[in-house]
């Protein structure tokens, strides 16, 4: 193994020299300089262990300031004064200027062996010192690259789960494909917007980059409870099944046959000619009185609000009777049937409703399943409060604005916005952005929704960044 190179600068060139002879026979690569500018010529050129360099040299620089230049060009070399004229000063000087050894001139030739081997063992251990920490560091950049593509992985994965776990939620009912990242985007731009609020109830607030990656992930899943929800409660459009309905309807014109025949076999034992011309008239007076009938149950099976006086017509549905086949006389409409046609405003019964607003419930359960990191460790409690009110009239525990986190409050004007101008669904039709807008501020005026949130919706204009994706 070549041993480090080492340098003599000394202007007595017999002594340069004689030195330098002395260094070869150890094995060391030696060079010679004999003054300062010669030696910083070389300095530039390669890199030495061990530079020796006379105090006095007549003639440009000396030896202190030549110290001080190697320590500028080269810090890694190693520098050992050596002098006739020494003093306390002149070593202090050396030291100042750093110099690793001061020898005195004359020396003999064990004492610069000494001091070099001092020299090239502490050279060696700070090469091998560093060795070690270029390797370690390497090692470190290694890993931390396998922790990082590993990270990038396990990200990649997870947002495949939610972006999969959003496609099983709007598999149940597809005419709501789009809402939860429409939500999540609402939501997000919201959260971006309070993070440049200065001022106001939300001026003190800051949502970090984890906290927005928090909410976004919380509005993508807020709704995946819903996979727990009957599918026909999920997408009901009218109040009674469509079976149901044509249930009553085919009683109905049963009931009708059964009048009509009634009439014939009466005409029949009073002795009246046998008219097949009657039957069908009076099939068809029959099947005129029914429609009415008809039309009173397919208004009622509407889910908009019913109105008073068509409630009150729906006693005459309770008397309607018809013969089952088993010989027995039942009603038309069974009492679960007039019961849903009861429904005041919507198509979903008292249990259906509830059916539906179990999904958050079940949705803060899946969420609390899942071991999160602390960065997102309040993402299930922020899906969970998505559907409360301020006023405590929200689900489902009914809590009240100190209660509900901000997040959720952000969320929850979101949600109401895109449900209100979402395209036509088979039990809503579309509300335009102007009366969807209308609906959220009197619902903030009501005590529902955070008035502050609503204005920062408004005034940013949030509402718009989803316009080109709500008809679709």
């Amino acid at each position: 193994m070549e041993l480090p190179h080492v340098l003599i600068v000394d202007d007595e060139s017999e002594f340069r020299a004689l030195l330098m002879e002395a260094l070869d026979a150890m094995g060391y690569g030696v060079e010679g300089a004999e003054s300062a500018e010669k030696a910083l010529e070389r300095v530039r050129e390669r890199h030495y262990a061990v530079i020796f360099t006379d105090l006095n040299m007549p003639g440009g620089q000396s030896g202190l300031d030549l110290l001080k230049a190697i320590r500028s060009l080269d810090p890694k070399a190693f520098t050992i004064l050596m002098t006739g004229y020494a003093t306390t000063e002149s070593a202090v000087q050396a030291l100042k200027r750093g110099a690793y050894d001061f020898i005195q001139k004359p020396f003999k030739l064990a004492e610069l062996e000494a001091s070099l081997s001092r020299a090239m063992d502490h050279y060696q251990t700070l090469r091998e010192n560093e060795a070690y920490q270029s390797k370690l560091e390497e090692m470190v950049e290694a890993r931390t690259q396998e922790i990082l593509s590993l990270k990038n992985e396990i990200e990649k994965l997870f947002e495949g789960f939610v972006q999969a776990s959003v496609t099983a939620i709007e598999s149940r009912d597809p005419s709501t494909s789009g809402h939860s990242s429409r939500v999540a985007d609402l939501t997000v731009a919201l959260a971006e917007t309070v993070n440049h609020t200065p001022s106001g109830p939300y001026g003190a607030l800051h949502f970090t980059d984890q906290q927005i990656k928090e909410i976004r992930y919380a509005s993508l899943l807020h709704d995946f409870g819903k996979v727990s929800v009957r599918e026909q409660v999920l997408v009901k459009a009218k109040k009674l099944a469509p079976e149901r309905l044509e249930r009553i309807l085919q009683r109905l014109y049963q009931r009708d046959m059964e009048i009509v025949l009634t009439q014939m076999e009466k005409a029949w034992d009073e002795g009246r000619e046998r008219d097949a011309g009657r039957f069908r008239r009076l099939l068809s007076e029959r099947r005129h009185d029914s429609q009415r009938l008809v039309d009173l149950i397919l208004r009622c099976n509407e889910p908009q609000v019913l109105p008073q006086e068509i409630a009150d017509r729906m006693d005459e549905l309770e008397a309607l009777e018809f013969a089952h086949f088993a010989g027995r006389v039942e009603p038309v409409l069974e009492p679960d049937d007039l019961a849903v046609l009861r429904i005041p405003k919507g198509s979903l019964s008292v249990e259906e409703r509830n059916e539906i607003n179990s999904h958050v419930t079940h949705t803060f359960r899946f969420l609390s399943r899942i071991p999160w990191t602390a960065g997102l460790a309040d993402l299930p409690a922020i899906a969970y409060a998505h559907h409360e009110r301020l006023n405590g009239k929200g689900y489902p525990r009914g809590i009240t604005s100190e209660q509900i986190p901000p997040q959720s409050k952000l969320m929850a004007v979101a949600d109401v916005y895109d449900a209100l101008v979402a395209a036509d669904r088979p039990y809503k039709a579309a509300v335009s952005v102007e009366r969807s807008l209308q609906i959220l501020e009197d619902e903030t005026r009501a005590g529902l929704l955070d008035p502050d949130v609503f204005r920062l919706f408004i005034d940013a204009r949030i509402y718009e960044l989803t316009y080109d994706r709500i008809r679709g």
